[in-house]
């Protein structure tokens, strides 16, 4: 019975399993073109909403709502937690004033490691190596559209 409707119908109303850049989030009921519908239910991102399933999906989004209130409170209490760290680093300079090293995002992922924060290396937002000594503040992408910036303070050695 779903097949008819999805020949019939030009925009489907789907449940977004996951987040969908520039279509929607988790949980939303967004109404997509048969096509992409088509694509995302088979890539198990979404499901079809139906007068049938309607209920049991009310259901599946207010538990999934409820997790994601207590994820942001995770996030929102790690982000606190790494804006009160300070990642004092050094940089070495030859004798005329060349710099051997630089602070990379992997450094800043150990860093972090060590202080038992595990976040991707693609969620550091650095543009390029910090090459230069003096206070630098670097984002990081926590998820849930919360950002948090980690204070770094390069130093340098001979």
């Amino acid at each position: 019975m779903a097949r008819k409707k999805l020949k019939k119908d030009k925009n489907i109303p789907v449940l977004l399993l996951e987040d969908i850049i520039n279509v929607g989030n988790r949980g939303d009921i967004k109404k997509v073109s048969r096509g992409f519908a088509l694509y995302l239910i088979r890539k198990n991102k979404a499901v079809i909403v139906t007068k049938e399933n309607k209920d049991s999906l009310d259901k599946l989004i207010k538990t999934s709502q409820v997790k994601v209130e207590k994820r942001q409170k995770e996030l929102e209490e790690l982000k606190e937690k790494i804006e009160n760290l300070i990642f004092k680093a050094s940089l070495k300079i030859g004798e005329h004033g060349e710099i051997y090293n630089s602070i990379t995002k992997l450094d800043i992922k150990k860093f972090l490691e060590s202080n038992n924060i595990f976040i991707n290396k693609e969620d550091i937002y650095l543009e390029s190596p910090i090459k230069t000594p003096g206070e630098h503040i670097v984002e990081i992408n926590l998820g849930l559209n919360i950002k948090a910036n980690l204070k770094i303070e390069v130093g340098t050695t001979k």
